[in-house]
C-alpha cells in the first residue's frame, strides 16, 4: 500500500457523518494498493461506521466509486436500524471500458473500434475483486461475512457478470439500468441459458430499469424498434421478463421500472430501493407492540434475530438502544418480567456500557429492589461518569 489519505466530501445528508476539528466533514478514507492480478495500483474509498467496539459489518462494494460512494454512505448511515450498518467500499476506475465489460464488444452503432479494442477485461477485474480486494478489506477492516455488490450502467453489466460467473462471491447483487445491450445482447442471451441450470439459494438480486424511452414511443413500440433508439431499455426489460418467467431456482429477486428517471438519474433512487429490498426482513418491528401489548417482546426479539442471523450467515444482535426502548415500554405496561429479561440481556451483550447498567438500575427502582438498583447504578458509574446516574444513586443512598 502506498499510503492512506483522508477522503473529504462536503455532505450534510447523514447524521452519522462526523466533523473534524478543522471543520471538514469526513466520511471515509482513500487508499491506494497494488493489485497483483491486474498488475497496477488501484484506488478505493472506504467508509467504516462508528459502531460499538468489536462490532463487525457487512460490506457494500460500489462500482464507479468516484461517482456513487458518497450517496451510498449517506443511505447506509441514515437507514441504519432499518438495515445493518455497512462498510462501504467504492472502487475507483482506471480503465472503465476494460474492467466493466465481460468480453470484446462488437464494433457497431454504439461501440467504436477503439472502445471495442479496450473492452473485455471483466473477468480479470472480478478476479482482482475476489483475490486482491476482498481479502484486503477483510484483513484491514471489521467485516462480517455478508457482501453486496452494486453497479450502474456498465457497472450494472459487471454486477450481472459477477452474478453469473461468481455467484457465491456476493450475497446480494444490485444491477442499476445495466448495459446488457453489450455485444448486441449476445453475452446476456448466452448467460440466460446457463442461469437456468444454477441454484441461487441465499442470493438476492435487484434490477432497476430507467425510462429511456424517446418521446412518441411506449414500451411495446420501443421493444420492436430496430434502429437502436434506446439500447439499454431494449435489453433490460426483456431480461426482467426472463427473470419473471424462468423462475430461477431459489433466487430471491425483484425489479422496478422508474417511470420518472432516465439512465443518468436513476442510480440514487434505485440504490435506496435495492437496499430496502435486500434487507426488507432485517428490521424488528417495534410498532407492532402498540397493537399487541400482551405479546412477549423478549421472546419475539430473540426469535427475530435468530432468523436474521441465519439469513445473514453470522450472529446479528439487536442494538442496545432498541432493547432499551422495549424494556422501558414493558415497564410502562407493568410487564416487569419481560422488562427484566430485556435489560439483563443488554448488560450481558454490552458489559462495558454505562447506559445499559443505568437502565437496569431504573428497572430495579421500579421493581422496588433498592440493593440491586444501587448495585446497577454503581456499576454504571465505573463504566462512565453520567450525571443522571450519580443523582439517582445519591437519592437511593439518602444523600
Amino acid at each position: 500500500m502506498k499510503g492512506i489519505i483522508f477522503f473529504v466530501l462536503f455532505l450534510s445528508v447523514s447524521t452519522a457523518i462526523y466533523a473534524q476539528k478543522d471543520n471538514r466533514i469526513v466520511i471515509g478514507t482513500t487508499e491506494v494498493f497494488h493489485s497483483s492480478v491486474l498488475g497496477e495500483d488501484r484506488t478505493i474509498l472506504v467508509h467504516v461506521p462508528q459502531g460499538e467496539p468489536g462490532q463487525r459489518y457487512p460490506v457494500l462494494y460500489v462500482l464507479d466509486g468516484e461517482d456513487h460512494f458518497g450517496s451510498a454512505v449517506a443511505f447506509t448511515e441514515q437507514l441504519s436500524g432499518v438495515f445493518p450498518q455497512l462498510i462501504v467500499v467504492g472502487i475507483k476506475n482506471t480503465d472503465r471500458q476494460r474492467d466493466l465489460t465481460p468480453d470484446k464488444g462488437h464494433i457497431g452503432k454504439i461501440l467504436s473500434a477503439n472502445e471495442s479494442a479496450r473492452s473485455g477485461g471483466g473477468g480479470n477485474f472480478m478476479s482482482f475483486v475476489e483475490k486482491d480486494l476482498i481479502p484486503y478489506i477483510d484483513q484491514h477492516y471489521p467485516t462480517a461475512p455478508y457482501r453486496i455488490i452494486s453497479g450502474h450502467s456498465l457497472g450494472g453489466l459487471a454486477v450481472l457478470n459477477a452474478f453469473y460467473y461468481h455467484t457465491a462471491l456476493f450475497n446480494a447483487y444490485i444491477a442499476i439500468d445495466p448495459s446488457i445491450w453489450w455485444d448486441d445482447q449476445d453475452w446476456i442471451r448466452t448467460a440466460e441459458k446457463s442461469f437456468l441450470k444454477k441454484d441461487f439459494a441465499n442470493r438476492r438480486l435487484f434490477v432497476a430499469a430507467a425510462n429511456n424511452i424517446p418521446a412518441g414511443y411506449d414500451i411495446k413500440s420501443i421493444l420492436k424498434d430496430t434502429t437502436g433508439l434506446s439500447p439499454v431499455t431494449q435489453a433490460v426489460l426483456p431480461f426482467i421478463s426472463f427473470l419473471r418467467e424462468s423462475k430461477l431456482r431459489n433466487l430471491d429477486w425483484s425489479s422496478k421500472f422508474y417511470q420518472n428517471e432516465r439512465h443518468g438519474t436513476v442510480e440514487l433512487n434505485a440504490e435506496y430501493d435495492a437496499l430496502r429490498y435486500i434487507f426488507r426482513d432485517y428490521e424488528f418491528n417495534v410498532r407492532q407492540f402498540n397493537e399487541h401489548p400482551d405479546w412477549d417482546r423478549y421472546v419475539l426479539l430473540k426469535a427475530h434475530y435468530q432468523e436474521v442471523s441465519q439469513r445473514m450467515g453470522y450472529t446479528v444482535l439487536p442494538s442496545e438502544s432498541m432493547v432499551n426502548q422495549l424494556g422501558y415500554a414493558c415497564m410502562e405496561q407493568h410487564q416487569m418480567k419481560q422488562a427484566a429479561a430485556l435489560f439483563e440481556r443488554n448488560t450481558n451483550e454490552h458489559p462495558k456500557s454505562a447506559n445499559a447498567f443505568d437502565s437496569l438500575g431504573d428497572y430495579y427502582v421500579a421493581a422496588g429492589d433498592k440493593p440491586k438498583a444501587i448495585e446497577a447504578f454503581s456499576k454504571s458509574l465505573t463504566l462512565g461518569n453520567m450525571t443522571d446516574t450519580r443523582q439517582k444513586l445519591d437519592a437511593l443512598r439518602g444523600k
